[in-house]
C-alpha cells in the first residue's frame, strides 16, 4: 500500500506493484491519466506498449547549455483516478534506463498527473527536475539515430513483456535489480565509484538465484581423511564440525557472480555492445542522407583490447576483480582504479598502477592493468539479467 502523500520521497517498493499489479483489473475509461518521463534525449515518435504509451518529448530550454526532455506517458487503464499514479512512471523510468543505458527520471510527486495540457509553469516545474547538458565537454548525446531507436524499441518491448509475464515473486526481484542499474545511471556523474558498484550489485541477486553454491564450491582434498580421523577422536570431531560450519557460512558469491556472467552474458555476446560513437555517426549519416564510412573510427584500433584478445582465465579474473572492487568500495570507500568515467575505447581501458610502501613511501612496483570500462559493465548487467529472465520465462511456459 503506497503512502497517501509521498512527500517528494521515493520508496521504490511502492512503485513495483503499481507498475504491474499482482492482479490487473483493466477498466475502459475515456479519462486516462498522463504521467511524465524525463529523458536525456529527444524522442520524436510514439512508443506504444500493451498497457501504456510514451509520447514524443517536449524540449524545454534552460539557462546555459541545459535543456530538459519531457515525455508524456498515457498511463494504463487500471488508474481510474490519482492513486499516486506517478509511482508507475518512476518504475517505468527504471526500466527505460535499464534498457537504454541512460539516466531517466520521473517526477517524485503526482501533482501534474491529471494535467492534459502543460503550461509554461508546469513545463518549468518538470524541467528543473532533470536538466541535461546539451553542449560542451561532457554533453549528452541527445539525438538518437533511427537505428539506435529501433534497437531500443525492440528490447524495451521484450523487457516489459517479460516483466508482465514472469511469476510475481520473480518480477519483484527483477525490478529490484533493474532499479540498481537505474540508480547507477542516475549517479554516474555524481560518483563514478558508486555507479560502478551498483552495476555489480544489480547482478548479485540474480547470480545467487541462478548459480547454486555447490556449483562453485571446491572440496578440501583432506576432508575425507579428516572425517575418518574424527570417527575415533571425539575431540577432533568437534573441531571438524566447527570447521564445516565456518566454511558453510561462505556463500561464495564472488565465484557465483563470475559464473553467472559467463553463463548469461558470455564474452562472445559482448561484441553486441555498440561503439561509444556508433549512435552519433549513424545519426549524422541519416540526416545527411549519405552512407558515410566511419569504420576508421569505430573499428578496433591497434591499441585497444577486445574480449577475443583475452583467454577465459583472464576474463574470469577481470570479472572477479570487478566484484572485489565493489567489495572494497562497500567496506572501505575505495574507488575503482579507473582514471576517467568516460572512455573512447569500446571495451577496456589500460591503466598504469604505481605502488608505494605504506610505511617507507618507497616505490615498490609499477605495472599495467586492464579494466572493463563503465559501458561494457552496464551492457553485461543488462544482458545477463535479461537472458536469465528469458530462460526463466521459457521454463515457465514449457
Amino acid at each position: 500500500m503506497a503512502r497517501a502523500v509521498t512527500g517528494d520521497h521515493v520508496l521504490f517498493n511502492e512503485c513495483i506493484p503499481l507498475f504491474r499489479p499482482e492482479t490487473i483489473r483493466v477498466k475502459q475509461t475515456e479519462n486516462k491519466l498522463t504521467g511524465y518521463l524525463l529523458l536525456d534525449f529527444s524522442l520524436a515518435e510514439v512508443l506504444t506498449f500493451s498497457h501504456f504509451s510514451i509520447y514524443p518529448t517536449i524540449e524545454v530550454k534552460l539557462p546555459g547549455a541545459y535543456s530538459a526532455f519531457i515525455a508524456p506517458v498515457l498511463l494504463p487503464d487500471w488508474f481510474e483516478w490519482h492513486q499516486n499514479a506517478h509511482l508507475f512512471t518512476i518504475a517505468l523510468a527504471a526500466v527505460c534506463s535499464f534498457v537504454t543505458g541512460r539516466p531517466v527520471k520521473a517526477p517524485r510527486d503526482g501533482y501534474l498527473t491529471d494535467h492534459k495540457q502543460l503550461d509554461d509553469d508546469c513545463l518549468g516545474e518538470l524541467a528543473i527536475q532533470h536538466p541535461i547538458l546539451t553542449a560542451g565537454p561532457g554533453a549528452h548525446d541527445i539525438r538518437l539515430s533511427q537505428k539506435t531507436l529501433r534497437k531500443i524499441k525492440i528490447l524495451l518491448q521484450e523487457t516489459i513483456q517479460l516483466l508482465f509475464d514472469l511469476p510475481y515473486n520473480l518480477y519483484t526481484k527483477a525490478m529490484q535489480s533493474i532499479r540498481l542499474v537505474h540508480l547507477a545511471h542516475l549517479n554516474k556523474r555524481e560518483d563514478f565509484g558508486l555507479s560502478y558498484y551498483l552495476l555489480i550489485s544489480a547482478m548479485e541477486p540474480m547470480a545467487t538465484s541462478a548459480i547454486k553454491r555447490k556449483v562453485v564450491a571446491s572440496k578440501n582434498p583432506l576432508l575425507d581423511q579428516w572425517n575418518e580421523i574424527a570417527k575415533t577422536h571425539p575431540e577432533f570431531e568437534h573441531l571438524l564440525t566447527a570447521y564445516k560450519q565456518e566454511i558453510g557460512k561462505n556463500k561464495l558469491i564472488g565465484k557465483r557472480f563470475v559464473e553467472f556472467v559467463m553463463k548469461y552474458c558470455p564474452p562472445v555476446q559482448w561484441g553486441e555492445l555498440e561503439h561509444p560513437r556508433e549512435n552519433s555517426f549513424s545519426y549524422i549519416s541519416e540526416i545527411s542522407k549519405h552512407s558515410n564510412d566511419w569504420s576508421s573510427v569505430t573499428e578496433k584500433q591497434w591499441f585497444e583490447v577486445y574480449p577475443e584478445d583475452l583467454n577465459e582465465e583472464q576474463i574470469r579474473k577481470l570479472l572477479s576483480d570487478c566484484y572485489n572492487q565493489r567489495s572494497r568500495f562497500t567496506h572501505e570507500g575505495e574507488n575503482p582504479p579507473h582514471k576517467s568515467p568516460e572512455s573512447s575505447n569500446r571495451f577496456f581501458d589500460k591503466e598504469t598502477i604505481v605502488d608505494y610502501d605504506n610505511k617507507t613511501k618507497e616505490l615498490c612496483r609499477i605495472y599495467e592493468i586492464v579494466l572493463p570500462n563503465f559501458r561494457p559493465i552496464s551492457f553485461i548487467a543488462k544482458m545477463s539479467i535479461i537472458n536469465y529472465l528469458r530462460e526463466k520465462s521459457k521454463v515457465m511456459n514449457t
